[in-house]
């Protein structure tokens, strides 16, 4: 019964925006209202989470158990950020600096992970299949791309190679496009399955 009840909860919720955003010109002060439920409701669940996380992390290093400096480490780089936020504003120049200075290193170590994942899975691609033509165009391909994002070669005296160049650059993101159309119809149709009430019949 109460699987029932989430699931006609979040077939009409997307029945009603799906008719709001048709009729958008019309209904579009009450689309306005519908999403800032939605944004509140997903911030109380979203704290009603973190919440959830500390008191976890909390007991873990109550009890002491194994591994109970990570859950410390978390704890304190929640409240080092948390804390100056909620007295200064998330607006203080201050702040945002010290966000910064910390979420920039981070994002370049996990970028740096995920080159070396890249890395191996790309050895690990020509271990499986060999040589092939799948594998030396994969090759050829980000030994390009890397050799031009480099900047070790200056082609605007060209104007025939600087305008292959420009385009044969814009690929990646013709890719990075495709990708999101492909996740937007992803989510599309699991959306359309719950609203018809398929998706809950595979659990």
């Amino acid at each position: 019964m109460r699987q029932r009840l989430a699931l006609i909860t979040a077939a009409l919720s997307g029945s009603v925006v799906l008719l709001l955003l048709f009729f958008q010109p019309v209904a579009g002060a009450y689309l306005a209202l519908v999403l800032n439920w939605a944004i509140i409701v997903a911030s109380v669940a979203l704290l009603v989470a973190i919440a959830s996380l500390l008191v976890t992390h909390i007991r873990f290093i109550a009890v002491g158990r194994r591994g109970f400096i990570y859950s410390f480490v978390l704890i304190t780089a929640f409240l080092a950020t948390f804390l100056p936020g909620l007295f200064k504003g998330v607006e203080d120049p201050g702040y945002l600096g010290w966000i910064s200075a910390i979420q920039k290193p981070l994002e370049l170590s996990l970028l740096g992970l995920i080159a070396l994942v890249m890395m191996s899975a790309a050895v690990k691609l020509f271990r499986v299949r060999g040589w092939s033509v799948l594998t030396v165009s994969f090759a050829i391909s980000a030994l390009l791309f890397l050799f031009l994002n480099l900047g070790l070669s200056d082609w605007s005296g060209n104007q025939i190679f600087s305008t292959l160049i420009d385009a044969f650059l814009r690929l990646p993101v013709i890719g990075a496009r495709g990708l999101l159309i492909g996740v937007a119809l992803g989510a599309l149709l699991v959306g359309f399955r719950v609203l018809i009430g398929q998706e809950s019949d595979n659990e």
